[in-house]
């Protein structure tokens, strides 16, 4: 293990549960308690759930930076957010990003826009056109913010509260596997169809996590788009 990380071997279970207490409290409080419908504008009911599940992880993550800054006196690259490994990542996760978009377009969207087959095919956007296309670009881009925060808060239990944890007792390729399996009930996504797109999600995040010096700014990039692409062009606002 780096040194950065040594810090995880100094945690204890009191550490541990404060933690999780915060994280599932931020995931719950948001799934049980129904933001649109307490402003009463169903038209609108994902959007505002996806804006309270933004402001929940960002009060997660600024406890939980709290926490470690000021009682462990970490620094914030100790904590996985390293900007200088993650720069060099860009341009191939913007590739990465644009392929899968491509796939999701090719293979799922245009055809089930044209003839839906599928219960569970509610996108955002039905791309029929170039014009159709284009004009779910420049939502894309705004909402991209939103993603990336719900991604990193993802991304910060992931990768330390979980891989690095298992890495402690368990062999690293056992840890990937089991990171990623636990990963589904982590953000509580318990469908059978979404624990596989959340498994594949998982491993190439804890990968993205290695390849760039154990930062999370990396698989947090990649995150969001995939959460864009999956919300906006096949599962609509309540994917995530």
């Amino acid at each position: 293990m780096s040194d950065k990380f040594a810090w995880i071997h100094k945690i204890n279970y009191k550490d541990i549960i404060i933690i999780y207490a915060i994280w599932f409290f931020a995931l719950f409080f948001n799934r049980f308690f129904h933001f649109a419908a307490f402003m009463e504008v169903p038209d609108l009911s994902g959007f505002f759930d996806l804006l309270f599940n933004f402001a929940a992880r960002f009060i997660f993550i600024s406890l939980f930076f709290l926490y470690f800054i000021f009682i462990y006196g970490l620094s914030f690259k100790e904590l996985g957010i390293s900007f200088k490994s993650s720069f060099k990542k860009i341009i191939p996760l913007i590739i990465y990003i644009a392929v899968l978009l491509s796939l999701v377009l090719a293979f799922i969207n245009i055809p089930l826009a044209e003839n839906n087959i599928s219960q569970s095919f509610h996108p955002v956007y039905n791309i029929y056109d170039t014009q159709s296309f284009v004009q779910s670009l420049l939502p894309f881009l705004m909402l991209f913010p939103l993603f990336f925060i719900i991604a990193l808060s993802e991304q910060l239990m992931l990768n330390l509260f979980v891989y690095e944890i298992f890495k402690i007792k368990l062999p690293k390729l056992i840890s990937r596997f089991l990171s990623a399996i636990f990963f589904s009930f982590l953000i509580y996504r318990l469908q059978p169809d979404k624990i596989i797109i959340f498994f594949s999600f998982a491993l190439i995040s804890i990968l993205l996590y290695e390849r760039t010096e154990k930062s999370i700014l990396a698989p947090a990039f990649f995150g969001a788009g995939f959460y864009l692409i999956y919300t906006l062009y096949i599962y609509g606002w309540n994917f995530i």
